[in-house]
């Protein structure tokens, strides 16, 4: 990579980053999911922060969810978060703006299908009982074949009888057993979580 591009390529992810800290937030008086989901909490934190004046809220929410004796989030939610901060940021600035667990999954995989396992799971650990969101919202952008967004899902830890596959063809499938398996997203994170790895999947 030359001079040039560096510069460029570092100014660019600067002010993504700066973007995403700073992210305009749409406000609703009924928040996506409930108080059992932790990914609710957080986004009951993050208005609450931003009412408050701070516009840099999703961020400074996720730093506080993340101390060790906060509670808003559960022990597995909080390591899918700590495992990658940049991209829970980018979680919520999707989630405040659209509300929805279907779009932030759509949107999250279509600007970064290499990240795709990372925002399934995270979708998963943060909205535990609204699995079938998350797996809509993946399979709307077709970055993964059928057989590996259901592991995907389940390695995760998502409750197989919680979502149906919707196929092509019009028949709804509910999650059954499966043998294939790909990378987790790391150590205690999701059923599959025991190890960590590559977290793209196989697009074949």
């Amino acid at each position: 990579m030359n001079l040039r591009r560096f510069i460029l390529c570092s100014v660019v992810g600067m002010f993504a980053l700066v973007s995403t800290a700073t992210a305009q937030i749409a406000f609703t008086s009924n928040l996506f999911g409930d108080e059992e989901q932790p990914g609710n909490r957080l986004h009951d934190q993050i208005i609450i922060i931003y009412t408050g004046g701070d516009e840099a809220a999703i961020a400074r929410a996720i730093d506080i969810s993340l101390e060790d004796d906060n509670t808003i989030l559960g022990g597995e939610a909080k390591q899918a978060v700590a495992f990658d901060v940049e991209h829970a940021n980018a979680f919520y600035v999707e989630m405040t703006q659209s509300n929805s667990l279907i779009e932030v999954t759509k949107r999250l995989i279509e600007a970064r299908p290499e990240m795709v396992v990372h925002t399934i799971t995270l979708g998963v650990v943060l909205y535990p009982d609204y699995a079938q969101d998350i797996y809509d919202g993946a399979s709307l952008t077709g970055v993964m074949e059928n057989d590996d967004l259901l592991v995907a899902m389940l390695q995760a830890g998502a409750d197989p009888s919680s979502f149906v596959d919707a196929t092509a063809t019009g028949n709804i499938t509910a999650a059954g057993p499966v043998t294939a398996t790909i990378a987790p997203l790391g150590a205690g994170i999701g059923a599959g979580g025991s190890g960590g790895g590559d977290t793209t999947a196989s697009t074949n």
